[in-house]
């Protein structure tokens, strides 16, 4: 089940995968089991050694994650398209109010709040801000060279709490090209020329590679600065959940893309109470903080599983 909720938001531009892997409580457990995806662990897999495995990255447990992300890609993906396409904002709203009340949550992993902890997370949440004001890229890049930055890029709303792999994507411009054309071309290829076929499969090797660069690489950072430097990791990361919140405010203005002189409030609106829908509004939010909370309270009888 928290594999679902993981995949799920791996796939919306806005929410993080690990966000929600660090609410449920299997963040650092996830980065520690990467960090062990090394040479033993293939000396292991060709020598058949089912009970070594199991103990070098936690078989049982990370086949349960993974299976949980991939039901979510196959399945929970087109419920996500259908509330976005009819009940957009609703969703948003609901989104937003698990991420809010998380806030509190993750900040609970900070000891003790010094100055250091207090200027990372305004660090955090300014990197945040300027994302959001970043305007996204309009023209798609095939370029193989990019397409593995962008797998690397993109790999790290996975494994970084309130950064969004999907909307960087969306930022460099290659979201699209990804996330849907490649995928859907590459699984139903009978529609296809073979040529278009083999051109697709190339980008989507080079994004997985890329994906497979960025885990190896910045899961060994973390994982160094969590057992290094807890506090401090933890406050960027509350300054980056936090900024997250812009992404998914449920409020968010038309302007045109052609605007030279954005400012943060002329991307995001607020609720004037003139009709009913703003009420809705907050009694969704409302229901998704009531969601996260409830999930606190049932996971504690699960932090050691």
């Amino acid at each position: 089940m928290k594999g679902i909720v993981i995949g799920m938001a791996n796939i919306i531009p806005g929410l993080s995968g690990s966000t929600l892997a660090l609410i449920l409580g299997v963040y650092q457990k996830l980065i520690n089991i990467l960090t062990k995806f090394d040479l033993r662990l293939i000396q292991l897999i060709k020598s058949l050694n089912i009970n070594e495995i199991q103990k070098h990255i936690s078989l049982n447990f990370i086949s349960a994650i993974l299976c949980g992300i991939i039901i979510s890609f196959i399945s929970i993906s087109h419920l996500l398209n259908y509330l976005f396409l009819h009940f957009e904002t609703y969703t948003w709203a609901y989104f937003f109010g698990i991420i809010l009340v998380s806030i509190y949550y993750v900040g609970n992993y900070i000891d003790k709040f010094k100055i250091a902890e207090y200027l990372l997370f305004l660090l955090g949440l300014s990197i945040c801000v300027i994302i959001f004001l970043a305007e996204p890229s309009m023209e798609q890049n095939t370029n193989l060279l990019f397409v593995f930055l962008c797998g690397i890029i993109g790999v790290t709303g996975m494994l970084i709490p309130g950064l969004s792999g999907s909307y960087l994507l969306v930022l460099l411009g290659n979201y699209k090209l990804l996330i849907s054309e490649t995928i859907h071309r590459i699984s139903d290829p009978k529609y296809y020329a073979f040529d278009d076929i083999y051109f697709y499969l190339k980008l989507f090797i080079t994004f997985l590679i890329g994906h497979i660069v960025g885990i190896i690489t910045f899961s060994r950072i973390i994982k160094w600065l969590l057992n290094n430097f807890k506090n401090q990791t933890f406050s960027l990361l509350t300054g980056f959940i936090t900024g997250s919140l812009l992404w998914i405010w449920p409020w968010q203005s038309s302007y045109s893309s052609m605007d030279k002189n954005l400012i943060l409030f002329s991307k995001i609106s607020f609720p004037d109470f003139k009709d009913i829908n703003d009420l809705i509004l907050i009694a969704v939010i409302i229901c998704g903080g009531i969601t996260l909370i409830l999930i606190e309270k049932i996971a504690k009888k699960y932090r050691d599983v």
